[in-house]
């Protein structure tokens, strides 16, 4: 599900998945809250293996 920053950070914070998919890579959630703030628009889903985040629209593009 697309999210705007801020709201893509509550997610990650929020979610009580320990492992983290940042554009395929494993990492820990401040990583993933780090990635969130290059993008405007961010693709945060829920599966049962972990949290997949990815970035839709980056910041000046």
């Amino acid at each position: 599900m697309e999210f705007n920053t801020p709201d893509a950070i509550r997610k990650i914070k929020s979610s009580s998945k320990s492992k983290m998919l940042v554009n395929g890579k494993k990492q820990c959630k401040l990583q993933a809250m780090s990635f969130a703030l290059n993008f405007h628009k961010i693709d945060v889903t829920d599966t049962p293996t972990g949290l997949q985040v990815k970035g839709v629209v980056p910041i000046g593009g």
